[in-house]
Parts: structure tokens; C-alpha cells; sequence
């Protein structure tokens, strides 16, 4: 029997889980599954340049970009068996709706998580996602806390403990000192715009200290990301490293994947980016700047006790060093940890659920009934100008939704 999985994705970051998680599904010659991967056309689709970064490394074709009434035929006829849903979560219970209305007599197997470090397990991420049948984590705190998150909802999907896809192939790579810092942005960490350029001041201070410094990017101007960015670290350098008192060219930005950038004699910096664990399991040195605080809008609580927290001004000297030092046990209680993934044994039971038509009833599909979440779901899944038209029109926003979306 052929399992045939199809990851439904809506931005970069997800797209890459997705194509990863595919990949670790098993191996790449498996002639007992097919992979595909499809994009739906939201207001934070990837470009074409976001698309390649993401899929590259991967076995992931270019992935077709479908509007959600294209999805629910498509469904239809690939007829997969298990779903990867790899979206934000209004956009993702979305999908899952279509997905189980393209076929309700014998519906594909729903599988989802988030594509990075998913602490602290939020009632509105659960929410989003409790028709899910597993539910992808990827460290050992992960399984409680999500376990716990969905039961508030009356729901108990599989919790399947796997490997964040994109370090599960990692291997340590030769020791050489550091000469480069890599920045890894994020959209929304910090969100202050003192905070950014304070950011800014101090990795260009680093060149003081004898290193090249690079700003990974996850988007250039005018790209969309999972996040909204309302202040881009390029156009912050342009506005204020002369007053800041910095070269033009005291820091670089780049963009495409990180792996080109994480190399012998690299060092990386971030508040809380998961390349900072792409990072740790190639043994290169690693800061998680904490000079903003440890809390849960940072997104670095999970760091707490990694060892790898610095302040920025300390992270040269750390660099010259060796960097800072990750506590083990630290790593196997968090996303570095040793255990097999559960993740290719559940595609296969799920698959024969599906087969044998014992996949469990799954809860309701419809927070949105309510007009506040029928809004959310508009603005999530619909461009600026249907969703505004809808609006002008005074019609009921749920019911414009399901014609718009062929859910109706």
C-alpha cells in the first residue's frame, strides 16, 4: 500500500517545516509513500525568491500556489491519506475544513503543528487546531504541555514527538575560529523600534571587535512573511547608522536560506529564532541575546537554562572564547534531544485507520460562527481588497467567506 501525505502550506516558515517534515517521513527511495506539497493563496503567500529558500535541501518540487476553492479539488482528486496542515491557525483550520469536505464519507487523516519552537502551548493556537488526529511535537516539554493545551478544548489528538525536520540530518561540522556573526531576524522579536536599533548599534560594534557581521533576513522589502514586520532591520540600518555613528557597510543583510550561512568559523546571534537550534546542533557557537528581558513575547522563555543567554555587549568576548556553553541536559529536554521520531509510525497507523474507515469523528470545525472569528478567518485567508469589498458590502461576513471559499 502507497500512503500518500499532501502538506498544505501559507507562508515561508511553515512551507519549510512542511517540506522538511516530509522529508523525514521516511526515506527519499520510499516507494511506499508519495509526497507532494501544495501553497494556498493568502495575503502572506512566500514570493518566488521565499519559495526556493524554503524548499531548497528538500525533495519538494516547486509547489503549486491554489486558491482554497482549487485546494478542495485538488484534495479530490490526489485523494491523499493523512494531510500535513502547515499554516497559521485560522488559516489552518481553514484547510482542514475544505480538506474534510472534499471527501466527508472517508476524509484524509488531519496532521499539524507549528514549524518551530511551540512553547508556551496558547489556548488560541490549540483552539485553532483541536480537530487535528496528531499534532507534531518537537521536544520532550512539548508533550505535557500540548496534551494539557488541547484538553482544555475537549480535545485529545496524538501528540507525536518528532525532531524539528531541519536539524534531525544536522551533523557537527570542523571547529575553526570565529571570524563571522550571523544575526538571525525575526518579524515581530523585539517589535520596539529602539529595541531593533539598539540591536542594530550593537552587532555593528561587533565589527570592533575583529568580526564580519551579517543580518539574516527572513524578508527583503515588500516580501510578506508568517509575521507581520513593521520595522525591517535593512530599512532601520539606511535611517539611523550614521547617526548611530556606523559605516554604511559596518553590517551586511542577506537573505535565502540560513544553512549557506551557518559555517566554519560562524558564530550566531538572536533573541529567540529556532536557527539559533540549527546553530547548536552544528556545535557553532550560539548567543540568545537576553538584554530585553526573558517572557513570553520574546519567544525565548524555552532558552531559559540553555546556557546560550548573553548580553549582546558580552557576546564578542564570549566569540573570542569559543562561545558560550550549552547545557546537555538542557538540549536532550528540548529540541536536541536523542529520541527516534514517532512521527513516520503515525503517518502509517493513521493511513490505516483512514483505509479501514475508523479514523475518530472529529469535533467541530467552526469557531468562526461567531462574527469575530468569521472576520479573523477573512482577513487571514482572503486578499485586503476581497476582504474590504465584503465589508462595503454589509453582507454577513461568514456567509461571503463560504462562497468566496467554496466551503459554503
Amino acid at each position: 500500500m502507497t500512503i500518500r501525505v499532501l502538506a498544505v502550506a501559507d507562508s515561508d516558515s511553515y512551507l519549510k517545516w512542511a517540506c522538511a517534515t516530509l522529508d523525514r517521513i521516511g526515506a527519499p527511495e520510499d516507494e511506499g509513500l508519495a509526497r507532494s506539497a501544495v501553497l494556498v493563496r493568502t495575503p502572506i503567500v512566500p514570493t518566488t525568491n521565499q519559495i526556493a529558500a524554503a524548499v531548497a535541501g528538500s525533495s519538494v518540487v516547486r509547489p503549486p500556489v491554489l486558491s482554497l476553492r482549487e485546494l478542495k479539488e485538488h484534495v479530490r482528486e490526489a485523494r491523499p491519506d493523512v494531510v500535513l496542515v502547515a499554516a497559521t491557525g485560522p488559516v489552518a483550520e481553514m484547510v482542514a475544513r475544505i480538506v474534510v469536505r472534499a471527501d466527508p464519507a472517508n476524509r484524509p487523516a488531519l496532521v499539524t503543528g507549528l514549524p518551530g519552537m511551540a512553547l508556551p502551548a496558547t489556548p488560541r493556537g490549540t483552539a485553532w487546531r483541536r480537530w487535528c488526529d496528531a499534532f507534531v511535537v518537537h521536544s520532550r516539554r512539548e508533550i505535557a504541555a500540548y496534551r494539557d493545551a488541547f484538553a482544555a478544548h475537549d480535545a485529545a489528538p496524538r501528540v507525536v514527538l518528532g525532531h524539528l525536520p531541519f536539524l534531525e540530518r544536522l551533523t557537527a561540522i570542523p571547529s575553526r575560529p570565529t571570524e563571522r556573526v550571523v544575526f538571525a531576524a525575526q518579524a515581530k522579536v523585539p517589535n520596539d523600534r529602539d529595541d531593533r536599533v539598539r540591536l542594530l548599534d550593537g552587532l555593528a560594534h561587533l565589527t570592533n571587535e575583529g568580526f564580519e557581521v551579517i543580518v539574516k533576513l527572513r524578508a527583503r522589502k515588500g516580501e510578506r512573511q508568517t509575521h507581520n514586520e513593521a520595522h525591517p532591520y535593512d530599512e532601520l540600518w539606511d535611517a539611523e547608522h550614521e547617526r548611530l555613528g556606523h559605516r554604511s557597510d559596518a553590517v551586511r543583510f542577506v537573505d535565502g536560506p540560513m544553512a549557506e550561512w551557518l559555517q566554519p568559523g560562524t558564530a550566531l546571534v538572536t533573541v529567540s529564532s529556532t536557527a539559533a537550534l540549527e546553530s547548536l546542533a552544528l556545535h557553532l557557537p550560539t548567543a540568545l541575546v537576553d538584554d530585553f528581558g526573558v517572557d513570553a513575547t520574546l519567544l525565548n522563555e524555552p532558552f531559559a537554562g540553555s546556557g546560550c543567554m548573553i548580553s549582546l555587549a558580552d557576546a564578542g568576548k564570549a566569540f573570542h572564547e569559543g562561545g558560550p556553553v550549552p547545557d546537555a541536559g538542557w538540549l536532550d529536554e528540548n529540541y536536541l534531544h536523542a529520541a527516534e521520531s514517532e512521527l513516520p509510525d503515525a503517518i502509517a497507523e493513521l493511513a490505516r485507520l483512514r483505509a479501514a474507515g475508523e479514523l475518530t469523528p472529529l469535533p467541530d470545525v467552526e469557531p468562526w460562527s461567531a462574527r469575530r472569528h468569521a472576520k479573523v478567518v477573512a482577513q487571514s485567508v482572503l486578499p485586503p481588497s476581497v476582504y474590504g469589498a465584503i465589508l462595503a458590502t454589509g453582507r454577513p461576513v461568514k456567509r461571503a467567506l463560504d462562497k468566496v471559499t467554496g466551503t459554503s
